[in-house]
């Protein structure tokens, strides 16, 4: 089989950010036939024996409250995902993350991803450490493909300067502004950021709540509402305004209560803005330099680095962050390794060894 021959569908489809079409076109470019499928039934039609089936967020398609309507659905995934592989077809799975955000019954969705590894014939990760990391909570020593997670440089307009952004948001021009940007969601500790903000900040500080909510956050946006330096946008944020956002503020913040992968903070750095958050998994392969002023997610932990990050705001170069993040990964890159895995050609390993690929090269 040729790489123009070999078919990579991507599932399950989703374009709410430019994760999933970068790679799909990048893929392509490298010589795969590469697409994308909602429903793991559709990708199976296109499929063949040798191709590839490309996991990514398999959890949000059977995360259900119901707890029968959970693992109906986990059932089927892993039910049609065996017929695939009784059929020749490939699989291999980029853990964004260990288990579903949010899930409501983390049993069955640890069950879930510990089948789907049991399938998988290759696993890419966006740290070194996720190895590690598979092997402790799953057991999983099978093939792997270190990744760095691209940077989004090129998927937004140039960032404004820090001051005509915050005229246009009408943030005070000489406060410090903390950011909290993306699905407002429970497992992401707005809660606990708030909290933490109200022990730190001062008159002219601004915390900027900026995203869709989703899931049980009600109480969190009315908290978010009586504090006036709490700036709430409660609604997604069009792609030309997020370069905006970013340079409004001196850091984004990263309070998740557990968390992975984050391509987040990939977003952050990419616009030139530090990041306040934990030094664990990704973002301690993302520290050094004044992009990350670490924290724990107690309330006082996020409280001592927004203090911190405030006081050391005149030392932070936004410019060289922004250089970081483009040299820390490319999409091309990614999908030249990725490209290069699945079809075995020189600079994948097909015979299941590990490898990196780092930045704009792999070694």
């Amino acid at each position: 089989m040729t790489t123009r021959d070999m078919r990579v569908v991507a599932w399950p489809r989703w374009y709410d950010n430019p994760y999933l079409p970068n790679v799909v076109e990048g893929l392509n470019r490298e010589g795969l036939h590469s697409g994308s499928a909602h429903l793991l039934l559709t990708a199976a039609t296109r499929l063949r024996a040798g191709d590839w089936l490309h996991v990514h967020w398999p959890g949000e398609t059977h995360t259900y409250a119901a707890r029968w309507r959970y693992q109906r659905g986990a059932r089927s995934v892993d039910a049609q995902l065996r017929a695939l592989k009784r059929r020749g077809v490939r699989i291999a799975w980029t853990a964004h993350n260990l288990l579903p955000h949010d899930d409501p019954h983390p049993d069955l969705g640890h069950q879930a991803r510990a089948n789907l590894l049991g399938l998988a014939d290759h696993v890419f990760v966006h740290f070194e450490g996720a190895r590690a990391e598979l092997a402790r909570e799953f057991g999983y020593a099978g093939p792997s493909t270190v990744v760095h997670h691209p940077h989004y440089a090129d998927a937004y307009p140039t960032p404004p300067s820090q001051r005509a952004a915050r005229e246009e948001l009408g943030l005070p021009a000489d406060g410090f502004v903390a950011l909290a940007f993306g699905l407002i969601r429970p497992y992401k500790g707005i809660d606990t950021l708030i909290e933490a903000f109200g022990r730190c900040a001062r008159d002219d500080d601004r915390l900027l709540i900026a995203g869709a909510p989703v899931g049980g956050v009600q109480s969190t946006l009315e908290t978010a509402a009586a504090d006036p330096r709490i700036v709430l946008h409660a609604r997604k944020i069009p792609d030309s305004r997020v370069p905006t956002y970013f340079a409004a503020a001196d850091v984004a913040t990263i309070a998740h209560r557990a968390f992975f992968t984050s391509g987040s903070a990939l977003l952050s750095l990419s616009m030139g803005c530090p990041i306040v958050g934990p030094s664990v998994n990704h973002l301690a392969d993302l520290a050094g330099g004044h992009r990350l002023f670490p924290a724990d997610t107690s309330a006082d932990g996020l409280a001592d680095a927004l203090c911190r990050a405030r006081e050391e705001s005149s030392l932070v170069d936004r410019v060289a962050i922004r250089t970081w993040a483009v040299d820390h990964g490319s999409w091309q890159a990614a999908t030249e390794t990725m490209a290069n895995t699945l079809f075995g050609r020189p600079g994948g390993y097909p015979d299941g060894h590990t490898r990196e690929g780092r930045g704009n090269q792999a070694s």
